[in-house]
């Protein structure tokens, strides 16, 4: 499964492009062209064109599963970047945008006990970092596995804004879990460079999504759902009001279940606006006539709700007849805009890949809440501010935002979701499992199981079944032998046994690669055990006692050993542990995992132990959030039948 083509992301760059560079008055500047670098990502019948400019999605192109196998460009905007570059892309198409996302009330805000005016570009607020924001930038680009990655120095000063930042964003194409799907991952970071005492960072993705490419009916036979049960009021000028609105109370704003936009922006049109059901469709039959009144629409922030286990939480699904994009991210908010203004001032039509119309698009951008930098919200009592802006400070100079865009084209690709436990409930989706779940007990379940049914021997260890560690430690052993282990400065290689129990793994496999082990075992007793078990060789081991969720390495290792272990962590705790020990990898070192998988679904939960099994594309899919790449695969043999089918995955950092 590992090797086939179908799971493998070509990156090719396409020829670059010069444009003139007219971002300043000055004579200099215009004599050195700006190039701007494109980069085709393809993988699973999906390509992805992303450029240096904006570090943005050009293209999206799909091809569907219809009999003439046609291809069509699920984001709207310009034909080219510099189509984008010579518009000045007033609508925000294709970008990154920041460094403050959404809008800043009269351009004016407070960080670090000053006061900051930035410049005003939507009616009387800042909208998406200014005019010269990062949407409208050349980036750095290079190549990375599986991807581009972009990079900007934004200097003190720029478009207002104190610090000196250097901004990152990452995109990634990878498989998702079904046979079909894709799933491009876009990680957004920012680090403040300087001593400045606080700068804001928000940053957001401004994708104008229609699944279906070149419609006629623009967006209005899509479904959205938005996990969310609350969203931000606004005033007139589109600010929030710093309350929440429950959508109990509210239901023409209600996403939490799946609703055409049609007739969402009916009911909304309708219990708004005030039109009547004739006027709203004469709008939405002739969407060439402007409306009299101006246009409506949705343009809110949606406040996401939390989900416990989850490692990247779902936040919206968009479809239509034959895909759907499922969105996650790591934001405490979501910006559903339906393309109200496009084709409402006439303004940039040259260039575009045709000519848009209201609601001919839909953008749902993950961020922090608009309008919410605050350095101390203590004496503020609105949960608005939960989500409010991030400050950037020398003590905390890193902002991260991840979001994944799932593509799926297959009428079946939910099953590849689906699982049960084993009690014999069947889950419709990863989420619904967890949602299930008891997470207040999870750990401790596993633990006093562990402890009632586990004694200090190798049968213990291996749940009665220790007859298999002989032939367990040869597959480990072979599959070793053609991985370059390094050394640390000294010349020495480290090792660290991952819920170690006795150490069974460390005393037949690592002391024979490494000069010396580290031990992690939750359980004191198991570990108390370990040294009379490894025997004379103990001495060249160091033991510790620690919950793995909580572990945090602090020796550098040649080599992490992982096996039937991470079974009891969330999604969530998985790729939290999982990017610790890749932090705490010597260069070119591995981390080896060996897991149970499960084959003809997505997850199997044992209600008694409290542990998780997992499916290899479950399993990939975690390990690709962790930052971690899969280098080498190889599946166990000779276990009896009666036990899960186990790989071995090496893995290093990207």
């Amino acid at each position: 499964m590992f090797d086939s083509d179908d799971r493998r992301t070509t990156v090719t760059e396409m020829e670059p492009v010069q444009v003139a560079n007219d971002s300043s008055g000055d004579e200099d500047s215009h004599s050195c062209p700006i190039t701007i670098r494109t980069f085709a990502l393809q993988l699973r019948n999906t390509t992805v064109h992303v450029c240096s400019w904006g570090a943005g999605i050009l293209r999206f192109l799909v091809q569907h599963d219809d009999e003439q196998k046609s291809i069509v460009d699920i984001v709207c905007g310009y034909q080219s970047v510099e189509d984008i570059h010579s518009s000045k892309n007033p609508y925000y198409f294709h970008s990154c945008v920041g460094r403050v996302a959404n809008r800043i009330a009269r351009g004016k805000f407070s960080s670090g006990g000053r006061h900051y005016q930035v410049p005003v570009n939507n009616g009387p607020n800042a909208l998406h970092g200014g005019p010269g924001g990062l949407s409208h930038r050349n980036w750095e680009a290079m190549g990375i596995e599986d991807g581009v990655r972009f990079t900007l120095l934004s200097p003190d000063g720029d478009q207002g804004f104190p610090g000196t930042v250097q901004f990152t964003a990452s995109y990634r194409l990878q498989p998702s879990l079904s046979d079909s799907g894709v799933t491009l991952r876009l990680h957004m970071e920012a680090l403040l460079l300087d001593d400045t005492p606080a700068t804001p960072i928000n940053m957001a993705h401004h994708s104008y999504f229609n699944l279906m490419g070149r419609s006629t009916n623009g967006i209005l036979e899509h479904s959205l759902q938005i996990n969310a049960d609350a969203y931000t009021p606004i005033d007139l000028d589109g600010i929030p009001t710093k309350l929440l609105q429950s959508l109990d109370d509210d239901p023409v704003m209600d996403f939490r279940y799946p609703r055409t936009l049609q007739k969402a922006l009916h009911e909304y049109g309708v219990h708004k606006v005030g039109f009547s059901s004739m006027d709203i469709e004469c709008h939405m039959s002739d969407r060439d006539k402007p409306i009299s009144s101006g246009p409506y629409g949705i343009d809110h922030n949606y406040v996401v709700r939390q989900q416990p286990g989850i490692s990247l939480p779902r936040v919206s699904t968009l479809s239509c007849p034959s895909l759907s994009l499922t969105i996650y991210s790591d934001t405490p908010g979501i910006q559903c805009y339906t393309a109200n203004y496009l084709g409402s001032d006439g303004e940039s039509i040259h260039g575009m890949k045709e000519l848009y119309r209201r609601w001919d698009a839909v953008c749902l951008e993950t961020q922090h809440f608009p309008d919410s930098i605050c350095d101390d919200i203590s004496n503020l009592s609105s949960p608005f501010w939960k989500g409010k802006c991030p400050i950037l400070t020398p003590a905390h100079p890193q902002y991260s935002h991840m979001v994944a865009y799932q593509l799926e084209k297959s009428l079946t690709w939910q099953k590849a979701y689906q699982g049960s436990d084993t009690e014999g409930n069947k889950y419709d989706s990863i989420e619904a499992m967890w949602d299930d779940q008891d997470l207040s007990t999870w750990y401790q379940r596993a633990k006093e199981w562990y402890e009632d049914n586990c004694d200090t021997t190798v049968d213990g260890v291996l749940g009665g079944i220790g007859y298999i560690s002989d032939q367990d430690l040869k597959g480990s052993k072979e599959f070793c032998i053609d991985l370059d282990i390094p050394c640390d400065d000294d010349g020495r290689k480290w090792s660290c046994e991952v819920g170690a129990g006795i150490g069974r793994v460390t005393k037949g496999l690592l002391l024979d690669l490494v000069d010396r082990c580290d031990l992690i075992e939750s359980s004191s007793r198991l570990l108390q055990a370990a040294p009379d078990h490894i025997g004379s060789h103990a001495s060249r081991c160091r033991f510790y006692c620690h919950e793995l969720q909580e572990w945090k390495p602090s020796q550098k290792y040649s080599i992490i050993w992982i096996q039937w272990v991470l079974c009891y962590l969330t999604d969530k705790d998985v790729v939290e542990f999982l990017s610790r020990c890749s932090d705490r990898l010597l260069k070119n070192g591995w981390i080896i995992l060996k897991e149970n998988i499960c084959e003809n679904e997505a997850f199997v939960v044992d209600v008694d132990d409290a542990s998780i099994t997992r499916s290899v594309p479950y399993w990939l899919d975690l390990i690709s959030k962790s930052g971690l790449h899969v280098r080498k695969m190889q599946w166990q043999n000779d276990f009896p039948d009666e036990i899960y089918p186990v790989p071995m995955l090496a893995l290093q950092r990207g």
